[in-house]
Order: structure tokens, then C-alpha cells, then sequence
């Protein structure tokens, strides 16, 4: 056999020790890199091993609620409507927050007046029966929810407020507060956009002394403790939210009573959601109550008014909640951001120039000439009217308008 060379012999032993070598030599590379790059790799390695969390869908509404709405007069509503197919418009009076009432996807109104149709006529304080063409503009203006359910429901008597259920129901918005049977009554109606539903009841305290023929078949819905227990766990099982209107308290008190507060807390206490309190036509305070099974209401105890002729400037002064409704994936529907826009509702020395006004856009000079300054000779001042929003409802819910000091702030709205 022949003898191979020294040197290939020599060659040949060094193939195996390259190819055993390549791996670890990898590695000795990477751990001689700058730190900056080592890191980067390693970002790379653990990168692939992350979990991703499945991404849920969520739906959110916004909803806006105002309070009084009370006709005194039609005057400058003719004026307004000359020149046109209409007797009346009422459009003009909401131009300073219709773009509020129709870019919220939910908008809720106390119609404080009745609207028997042409069967009878007009009439104001202190038995209200307003035009139909009010309710029609409210409509177009936005609204999507209007509760008729107050102190002036029996006005006309129970032949009055069924025409006015007839033509509420005749509208496109759900109509609350309006019952025509004991049936009808337990019948909850529930609101529903985009997979969200709501349900909405409605209550008031009284009719001013009025009480409606035996032989009608309508409900009027008085509050009542074992009916709230009732609706409530019916409502509870076919919506995700439940919303309550409750025409309640004492006129002209920026506090509530005991008897709301008694009230606000059953509702708490049987799931309610979110209070929209009116009657006492004067804003009162905003709170969340805790339930007895550790929920949370959020309850507004009066809106104030949103437009009424009324004589004092604390009448002038009204709110608009405002909030959003989540709904994530299949879970329960919740509410959060909820803010308390206060308004003011002006008109001159001779009831016309009606306009709602947010309470941030009221132009100081126009306070000099409100009608309840130069008609019933009583004070309006601008301050005055920022002092009552200030001293009733807590700074967490009001816009960023007001600071701390109870004064405007117009750099900051």
C-alpha cells in the first residue's frame, strides 16, 4: 500500500474539526457583538413567541338629555313662520344647541306641555295646550326620545293627553310617559341603536290636583314603590340599560328633597342606570349613587328648564347631560364621561328673540336686556347666573368653561 503524502495526511485531519466548529463559532460571534445589536436580536427571538390578545369590538353612543320644554307663547313663533306653508316654527328658538341635539345619536326632551291638536285651541299658564308644529320641529330637530309624563299631563283631562299620545306615537321617536291601558303601561319601551338597547321608564310625582275620569282606561304614571319594583326587574331582563324620568321635587329649590332622594335610591337599588330628573325648573345637583349590590346611577336630580317664559333669571338656567354608552364584545353595556352643559334660555322685554343659548356662548351684553330684567324688573346679571351653576353642581361634571373660582374662563372652553 502506498504511504499518502505528509502534508495531505496533515489536510485531511482538519476537516472534521471545521465542520463541528461552525455552530459554536456562530455563537461566539454573536456574544462579541456591540450590546446595542446583541439586544436588537433579542428583541427578534422573543418577538415570535408573543401571544396576541384577541382585539373586541366596541360600540359607543352619545347621549344627550335636556329638561322643560314649556310653550307660554306663539307670537314670535308666527313671525318666524311667514312666508312659509306653517302657522308656526319653532326651529329658530334651538338654533344655539341644534347641532348638539342632532349629532348626539340619542337625544331625550321633557315636553312639559300637552299638544291636543286642532280640536282645541291654544292656551298657556296655567293649563297649557301648545301647537302641534312644536312637537314636529322637535322631531326635526333631533330628538329621538320625548317624555311627556308631568305636572301638566291633565291639563286638558284624559281626552287631552290621549290626543297627545296619538300624535306622539304618530312621530318618529319613542314617546315615554304616555300610557293608554294598564297593558300599555307594563309594555317597556326600549330604545335601540346599533346593537345597544335601552330601556326607558317614566314617572312623575303629581298633576297639580287634577285626576282623570274613572272611565278612561289611561295610566297616569304616579310614582309609586312596588310599580318601580315591577317595571324595573322587567326592564332590567329585555335591555342592556335602563334610563328613568322622573318629573319630581320642589319649584324653584336647588336641592333636592327628601322624597327624591328617598326615590333616586330605590332606583339605584333596583339597577337603574342614569336619572333624569325635571320639574323643579332650576338645575340641581349631579351624583353617582352606589346600589346595594355595589353599582353605581348616575342620577341628575333636576335638568332645569330648557325654554320657559318664567320670571325669575334662576329660571333661565338649565343643563344638558351628556355622556357616552360603551358596549365592548358581548359584555355589559356601561356609561362614562358624563358632562353637565349648562344653558340659558333668553327672550327680550317683549317675549320674542327666544333662544336658547349654551350658557358658554351667552354674550354678557345681551344679560342687560333679558326679558326678566325689563319686564318683571328683576335682577339678571351674567355672574349671577355662572354663580348658580357653580354652587349647585359639582366642577367634576361641568365643561372645562368653568374654573374654580365660579367665574368664566374663555380661554379654556
Amino acid at each position: 500500500m502506498k504511504k499518502l503524502p505528509i502534508i495531505l495526511l496533515l489536510l485531511l485531519s482538519l476537516i472534521p474539526a471545521v465542520c463541528s466548529c461552525n455552530k459554536p463559532q456562530e455563537k461566539n460571534i454573536t456574544q462579541s457583538l456591540p450590546k446595542a445589536v446583541e439586544s436588537s436580536d433579542t428583541e427578534k427571538d422573543t418577538s415570535a413567541k408573543v401571544q396576541f390578545e384577541e382585539i373586541i369590538p366596541e360600540t359607543r353612543l352619545s347621549f344627550i338629555g335636556v329638561g322643560d320644554n314649556i310653550i307660554y307663547g306663539t307670537k314670535e313663533a308666527k313671525i318666524n313662520a311667514s312666508g312659509t306653508d306653517k302657522t308656526y316654527d319653532y326651529k329658530p328658538y334651538y338654533k344655539g344647541v341644534s347641532s348638539i341635539i342632532a349629532d348626539a345619536d340619542i337625544s331625550f326632551i321633557n315636553q312639559e306641555t300637552l299638544m291636543c291638536g286642532d280640536t282645541y285651541s291654544n292656551s298657556y299658564y296655567p293649563l297649557f295646550n301648545s301647537p302641534q308644529q312644536v312637537g314636529l320641529d322637535l322631531v326635526e330637530l333631533g330628538f329621538d326620545v320625548v317624555n311627556i309624563s308631568n305636572n301638566h299631563m291633565l291639563d286638558k283631562g284624559a281626552d287631552g293627553l290621549s290626543k297627545t299620545i296619538d300624535f306622539w306615537k304618530s312621530q318618529d321617536v319613542l314617546m315615554i310617559g304616555g300610557y293608554e291601558n294598564s297593558e300599555d303601561y307594563d309594555n317597556i319601551r326600549v330604545y335601540e341603536k346599533d346593537g345597544i338597547t335601552i330601556a326607558f321608564l317614566s314617572y312623575c310625582e303629581m298633576t297639580n290636583g287634577l285626576v282623570k275620569s274613572s272611565q278612561s282606561p289611561i295610566v297616569i304614571p304616579y310614582l309609586d314603590k312596588d310599580t318601580i319594583e315591577r317595571q324595573t326587574s322587567l326592564a332590567n331582563e329585555c335591555a342592556d340599560l335602563v334610563f328613568v324620568s322622573v318629573h319630581w321635587g320642589d319649584e324653584g329649590s336647588f336641592t333636592p328633597n327628601q322624597t327624591q332622594k328617598d326615590y333616586a335610591q330605590l332606583f339605584a337599588d333596583c339597577g337603574v342606570d342614569v336619572i333624569l330628573g325635571h320639574h323643579p325648573h332650576v338645575i340641581q345637583p349631579v351624583e353617582y349613587l352606589t346600589a346595594k349590590d355595589g353599582g353605581t346611577t348616575l342620577c341628575v336630580y333636576s335638568l332645569g328648564n330648557f325654554m320657559a317664559q318664567q320670571n325669575r333669571d334662576y329660571n333661565m338656567v338649565g343643563g344638558i347631560i351628556g355622556f357616552d354608552i360603551v358596549k365592548k364584545g358581548d359584555g355589559k353595556a356601561y356609561i362614562e364621561n358624563p358632562v353637565y352643559t349648562p344653558t340659558v334660555f333668553h327672550f327680550n322685554s317683549a317675549f320674542t328673540d327666544n333662544n336658547v343659548y349654551l350658557m358658554s356662548d351667552y354674550p354678557r351684553e345681551l344679560a342687560q336686556s333679558h326679558g326678566v330684567r325689563g319686564y318683571y324688573g328683576s335682577r339678571f346679571d351674567y355672574d349671577i347666573l355662572i354663580g348658580y351653576v357653580k354652587n349647585t353642581i359639582d366642577s367634576s361634571f361641568l365643561p372645562r368653561f368653568f374654573t374654580q373660582d365660579g367665574t368664566s374662563d374663555e380661554t379654556n372652553q
